[in-house]
């Protein structure tokens, strides 16, 4: 047993050095920044995945449509603001969103019912969207992120959306999650 793994330690750090030497990342997404690139082992670790729904999936589409779904076991508490951030590889690209085109509906999916916000910014220099919703969103609620007229970029690529949240009653942003998102894949995308 202890032969099978170091054998497999060395299989593993053989095809990291593999992987380092071409220039492929093997590391997993931070909380503290979002990022593309091939993922060798792992990727987003199964309790940090979130799911999404992708409309008009095609390379520069300027009418696709993002659903990023948040459950509600990611609301413990009520929430008072949502932050996105995405990777610069995106943008590079020409991928673009429209801020007046983004809402919070209650839901699962495509969502039901919308959720009124007091401001949602982009803030394009930091790669990241704010979300201030009018009221603070109850605990235990399924939340939909909808982004529409989204440009998606020229080609395809995973790109890597974090999530965090303020809480009622905190003074800092908290990681949720991250959506692993395979954009301008030339189909409706449902993960």
């Amino acid at each position: 047993m202890t032969s099978l793994k170091q054998s497999l330690k060395f299989v593993a750090l053989g095809l990291a050095a593999v992987a380092a030497a071409v220039g492929l990342s093997t590391a997993l997404p931070q909380p503290t920044q979002a990022q593309t690139g091939l993922t060798i082992f792992g990727g987003v670790e199964t309790e940090y995945r979130l799911n999404y729904l992708i409309d008009f999936n095609f390379p520069y589409s300027t009418n696709s449509r993002y659903y990023l779904n948040i459950m509600r076991t990611k609301l413990p508490r009520d929430v008072i603001s949502l932050e996105i951030d995405y990777p610069d590889t995106f943008t590079e690209i020409g991928g673009r969103f429209n801020p007046n085109s983004i809402e919070l509906r209650s839901g699962t999916w495509r969502g039901d019912s919308p959720i009124a916000v007091k401001a949602i910014d982009w803030i394009e220099d930091e790669n990241r969207i704010e979300i201030i919703p009018e009221e603070p969103i109850p605990a235990n609620t399924n939340l939909v992120v909808v982004m529409s007229d989204v440009r998606n970029p020229r080609r395809y690529g995973y790109h890597y959306f974090n999530l965090r949240m303020m809480y009622q009653g905190d003074v800092i942003n908290q990681y949720v999650g991250t959506w692993p998102m395979e954009i301008a894949a030339d189909s409706n995308q449902r993960r």
